[in-house]
């Protein structure tokens, strides 16, 4: 049996899988969402770690014996800054999604923005923790503090949640997530010193960088009763990747969860793309299979803000009836760059617009313009993946918003593919499951592929001159919102 750690973006869930594959045991805690200023996004470390210890504890009450090993899957590019020695953080968490390092990113020359993309294969964006880490540093006097008697470690949330739940306080990361900080060098899999010194960045503030499914240390016995192996951390949406797609590189799959996370495996081949991230996947017994991914900031967040910023709804669930009252969408669309435009635009400055509201415009209009709008973002990343591979036969899906039928009948719609939901719902905690699974003898790569089957299957009804109508008017959109300034 292993014991999951899923720690999401707006919650901590922990699993308990048996080497069946059966979730024996599951809880779930959420934490608090802070935004101190526009555009900017923060957790609080300390109570993202109690959440922790309060669902691991409440799993590993209802078990009947020690788990075999716990596996760590986690929101990227987060940055947690803490003190060594007393293993307290020195500020909030700058979240993934918070823009406050924008114009820092803006500002690179264009001959340091290029030389990032080639060494790490990620767009400079402030998505990623590099310029986070340096914002904290510059910023936050504590943390200079920290510096000064060399007691600072900056690390993401996988890094933070290991470092407190080992009993050796270990300082590491897996390669998943170190390939998100933009510091890293693909090829080398090494932090690289040019880009350190570009963010002003200490090697020895660092995590060092491991294996996927290494051992990283044995738990705490006081925090979970006997010292159980941590043996393997990825990064989220590379973990629901390994769950829907495995090493098959004629896959993709996308995860409707805060953002959207559309990626496929690209084999031990790195692919290099303008628009999309070339990333590793995940490193199993120093072997890394890379990916290509395209990172879009809002997904499921936007059905949220309709429901708790805009009261068009009380609960999510309500988005897919009202969406479905309708016969089309009366050419309403929505942008969704609360937060700017992630891939494959990569626009800071663009901002969210509902366009071609009349006043025959209803509630259901806008809900179901805010829900086609996931499946246009998503087909924007999938059409450069298929002209970069081979293209895709169908999209494997998963998240929350895959629950909601109208989205997903949509996405096959003005894909032309077909789209496939999992029996498993957790393909993000599933993933790590199976490397650590097979990485203890648990079960083999086969039998964790058995574990489950295809149990809804949208056909797409649209033909081609549909489609081109629909999205032709969807990129005219997407036009009007990067002109915003």
């Amino acid at each position: 049996m292993i014991v999951t750690l899923d720690l999401g973006t707006t919650s901590i869930r922990c699993l308990a899988i048996d080497r069946l594959g059966n979730c024996i045991a599951i809880a779930q805690e959420e934490f608090k969402q802070y935004f101190p200023n526009t555009a900017w996004v923060e957790h609080d470390p300390e109570e993202i770690w109690n959440k922790t210890v309060i669902v691991l504890q409440s799993v590993l009450d209802k078990i009947t014996r020690p788990p075999n090993g716990i596996a760590i899957t986690n929101q990227r590019e987060t940055v947690v800054a803490w003190e060594r020695s007393t293993k307290k953080s020195l500020y909030h968490a700058i979240v993934w999604q918070c823009r406050r390092t924008a114009d820092r990113i803006a500002n690179l020359s264009q001959s340091d923005k290029n030389r990032i993309k080639k060494i790490t294969g990620l767009i400079p964006d402030a998505y990623f923790s590099a310029s986070k880490i340096e914002w904290l540093y510059q910023h936050i006097p504590a943390i200079k503090e920290a510096e000064k008697t060399n007691n600072l470690c900056f690390g993401t949330i996988d890094s933070w949640i290991l470092y407190k739940l080992s009993k050796s306080a270990v300082f590491k990361t897996d390669t998943s997530n170190a390939s998100r900080t933009l510091l890293v060098n693909l090829n080398s899999q090494t932090y690289d010193q040019t880009l350190l010194e570009l963010f002003n960045i200490k090697r020895e503030w660092l995590p060092d960088i491991h294996s996927s499914n290494s051992l990283f240390d044995y738990s705490n016995a006081s925090i979970t009763g006997t010292e159980i192996p941590i043996h393997a951390i990825l990064g989220d949406q590379q973990s629901a990747l390994y769950t829907q797609c495995g090493h098959d590189t004629n896959r993709i799959k996308n995860t409707y969860g805060t953002g959207l996370f559309v990626a496929a495996s690209t084999g031990n081949k790195i692919i290099e793309t303008p628009k999309l991230l070339s990333t590793i996947a995940w490193t199993l017994n120093n072997k890394t299979t890379f990916a290509l991914e395209g990172s879009i900031f809002v997904g499921g967040s936007a059905i949220q803000w309709c429901r708790d910023q805009l009261n068009l709804i009380n609960h999510a669930e309500e988005s897919d009836t009202l969406a479905q009252s309708l016969p089309d969408n009366d050419n309403v669309y929505f942008v969704p760059a609360l937060t700017g435009l992630g891939a494959p635009h990569w626009d800071s400055s663009a901002r969210g617009i509902f366009i071609g509201i009349t006043r025959g415009t209803t509630k259901a209009h806008l809900i179901r313009a805010i829900l086609e709008s996931l499946a246009y973002q998503t087909k924007d990343v999938c059409n450069i993946i298929n002209q970069s591979l081979t293209p895709a036969t169908s999209l494997a899906v998963d998240g929350g918003a895959s629950d909601n039928q109208f989205l997903m009948q949509f996405q096959a719609n003005i894909l032309g593919i077909p789209v496939e939901k999992s029996s498993i719902t957790e393909a993000t905690a599933y993933g790590v499951t199976a490397i650590a699974g097979i990485s203890l003898n648990l079960f083999s790569e086969s039998d964790f592929r058995n574990f489950f089957q295809t149990t809804k299957h949208y056909q797409p009804m649209f033909d081609k001159n549909k489609i081109d109508v629909y999205y032709s008017k969807w990129t005219e959109a997407v036009k009007r919102s990067l002109q915003w300034s």
